[in-house]
C-alpha cells in the first residue's frame, strides 16, 4: 500500500469505486487478482490447478471480481461461447477519503471508508499468511536460509510533511521494482529479462501508520490519506 497525489483521469477509474473496494476485500481475491494479473489471461481451472483450491470456488470470487469491474471476460482467448477466460481492467488501484478522490459519485465518505479499511485489512491478511506459511517452511528446513522473508520495523518522529515525502520515496522504489520482469499490463515476462538468472516472487508491503495524533488534532477526528491497491 503507498501514497500517490494525482487525481483519477477522465478515460478510466484510476480510483478503485466504493465496489471495487468491497470485492477486493478479501486476502483469496486479492491472490487471485495477483494471479491473473501476472498471467495477462487465466481461467478458473487454471488457477484453481495453480493454488490448489476448488475450481467452482474460485469461480464465484472471480465472478465477484467481475461483477464489480475489478476484472473483465476476454472473449478473444475463449475457445469457445462456454469458456470464460479473465484478465484485469488494470493493473492497479487507488483509493483515499473524500468525494473527489473516490472517482465514485455514488460513494459517501463513510462507506467508502469503510470499504478502503476493510480491502486494506484483507491485504494486510494476504501478507500475514505468506509469512507464516514461509516460516513453517523455514522452519522444516524447506527454504534455503537466504530466501528467509524481511521485516523491519520501527517507530518514527517526523512531521506530517516528512511521512508524507518518506510514503512518496517508498511507493516510488516499490512501484520501481514492481515493473521489473513484467509489462506494461503486469505480466510476467518470460525468461525474467530484468534480472541475473531466474525472478522469484515476492509480497511486499509498505505501512505508514500514525502512533498517536498531534496534540492539535486529538478533538478534530479526521486526518486523510489515500492508497494503492496492486494487483
Amino acid at each position: 500500500m503507498s501514497t500517490k497525489e494525482q487525481r483519477p483521469s477522465a478515460e478510466r477509474h484510476d480510483f478503485a469505486t466504493q465496489e471495487m473496494l468491497r470485492a477486493m476485500a478479501h486476502p483469496l481475491r486479492l491472490q487471485l487478482m495477483e494471479r491473473v494479473g501476472r498471467r495477462g489471461t487465466a481461467r478458473a481451472a487454471d488457477l484453481a490447478e495453480e493454488m490448489g483450491v476448488a475450481a467452482n470456488a474460485l469461480s464465484y470470487h472471480l465472478r465477484t471480481l467481475a461483477k464489480a469491474g475489478v476484472i473483465e471476460e476476454a472473449p478473444e482467448e475463449a475457445r469457445d461461447r462456454r469458456d470464460r477466460v479473465w484478465r484485469l481492467t488494470q493493473a492497479s488501484y487507488h483509493h483515499g477519503q473524500g468525494e473527489s478522490w473516490t472517482n465514485d459519485p455514488d460513494a459517501t465518505d463513510d462507506e467508502y471508508r469503510r470499504a478502503a479499511m476493510a480491502m486494506s485489512l484483507a491485504a494486510i491478511e494476504w501478507i500475514r499468511t505468506s509469512w507464516i506459511a514461509q516460516s513453517a517452511r523455514y522452519e522444516a528446513g524447506e527454504a534455503p536460509q537466504n530466501l528467509a522473508g524481511q521485516l523491519f520495523s520501527s517507530s518514527l518522529r517526523i512531521s506530517r510533511d516528512q511521512a508524507e515525502d518518506l510514503a512518496r520515496r517508498a511507493n516510488d522504489l516499490i512501484m520501481e521494482f514492481n515493473r521489473l520482469n513484467r509489462d506494461e499490463r503486469g505480466t510476467d515476462l518470460e525468461g525474467d529479462p530484468d534480472s541475473e538468472g531466474p525472478a522469484e516472487d515476492f509480497r511486499v508491503l509498505f505501512a505508514l501508520v500514525g502512533d498517536r495524533p498531534a496534540p492539535d488534532q486529538r478533538m478534530t477526528g479526521g486526518q486523510e490519506d489515500s492508497h494503492t491497491a496492486e494487483g
